[in-house]
């Protein structure tokens, strides 16, 4: 994760370099969600047929290929910001691929009962990924040039294939492999329409990435237009994000069952408002800093808890099925980074991201009091 996390900072900001378009780099910071919303609930069947481990590994073996197609056409100078979106939605085929193994294997290693704890802890070490590596990343491209920071990242990424092959085989729970891969795909998708709280925290979810996420898909923009930022403190801003999200994490962890946690949940949208409307009512950096704060400490509550509840609540055989159609809220990400894009180039930044922030704040609340399982 810390090599993907290095590569938004270290795409964005080359993607934004090559074109000045805040729009272009709206849709290359969007790629991967095409795939994502074709190939995930596939990923989730497949997840729920093969051995976790070795789809894991297929998926980490291509991103490590892929960045290194890409540190070849930026040394050869024949990179051309289309070449990095073909790159994204392939990334995002692996993406959507990988994540519904990876957590769909978490009950497998601790227990039912240790799933939200667990849950918790791995975004804990994600958002410590996020906190580091955003950094790491745009200190690279300044140092060592774009072609030698996307080096390093496939070798980061190489390094991931070799220490999951340390992990114990993943085996699904058994599955009659010879329904079709539509029917699989239909039966979960009806058992998420026909369990309540499920289809409420997917909704929520969903919702929230749409208005949320395109944000921090965009920040490099936001950042050079209103702090005149360099690639370096792009990445201290996304590293901000992770030390709210790490501690976001942490508090999780400790959670129990009788600590409303759905609430907790809900409540995870309304700060994620709070912060948008902070950063865009405020032009100053520091002020940015605090705000990516809030908005990872958003994100931790409404990515590792709800995914704690739902493989909690969810049977195991349509465990993977449900998690894919979790990976799906990024594959929506485009309905709000083009009209974000689009706005800021148009009105600018702060007045753009204050209307995502208004609306968040409103859907967030409304759906705090109506929402009913």
């Amino acid at each position: 994760m810390a090599g993907f996390q290095m590569q938004m900072v270290i795409r964005g900001v080359l993607v934004y370099e090559l074109t000045n378009d805040a729009i272009i780099t709206g849709i290359v910071g969007m790629g991967f969600a095409p795939s994502l919303l074709l190939v995930s609930l596939f990923g989730g069947v497949i997840s729920d047929r093969m051995d976790r481990k070795l789809i894991i590994q297929i998926a980490q073996g291509s991103n490590a290929l892929l960045a290194g197609v890409v540190c070849i056409l930026i040394f050869t100078g024949y990179i051309h910001w289309s070449h990095l979106f073909f790159v994204s939605l392939l990334q995002g085929a692996g993406f959507a691929m990988q994540l519904p193994a990876r957590q769909a294997a978490i009950p497998d290693l601790v227990g039912r009962d240790n799933i939200t704890n667990a849950v918790a802890l791995n975004a804990m070490a994600m958002s410590f990924t996020t906190l580091a590596a955003p950094g790491i990343g745009g200190i690279l491209y300044e140092w060592i040039k774009p072609e030698g920071a996307y080096l390093f990242v496939m070798l980061l990424m190489c390094a991931s294939v070799i220490s999951t092959s340390k992990v114990k085989p993943l085996k699904p729970p058994s599955a009659d492999k010879t329904v079709s891969v539509m029917k699989n795909i239909g039966e979960g998708l009806r058992y998420i329409y026909s369990t309540p709280l499920v289809k409420i925290v997917i909704i929520n979810m969903i919702f929230v990435a749409i208005l949320s996420m395109p944000f921090r898909m965009l920040v490099q923009v936001y950042a050079k237009d209103v702090y005149g930022s360099d690639p370096s403190n792009v990445g201290y801003l996304l590293a901000a994000a992770g030390i709210g999200g790490l501690f976001g994490s942490l508090a999780i962890a400790t959670l129990r069952k009788q600590n409303n946690r759905g609430i907790i949940f809900m409540l995870s949208g309304i700060i994620s408002a709070a912060a948008l409307l902070l950063v865009s009512g405020l032009p100053f950096y520091y002020v940015g800093l605090i705000s990516m704060v809030l908005i990872g400490l958003g994100e931790s509550g409404r990515w590792a808890l709800g995914q704690g509840l739902m493989m909690e609540i969810s049977d195991d055989k349509y465990k993977a099925r449900v998690m894919s159609v979790i990976m799906m809220s990024y594959g929506f990400m485009p309905l709000g980074i083009l009209p974000l894009g689009f706005a800021i180039d148009q009105i600018g930044p702060q007045m753009s991201v204050a209307i995502f922030g208004t609306i968040l704040m409103i859907f967030s609340i409304c759906y705090l009091f109506l929402a009913k399982p």
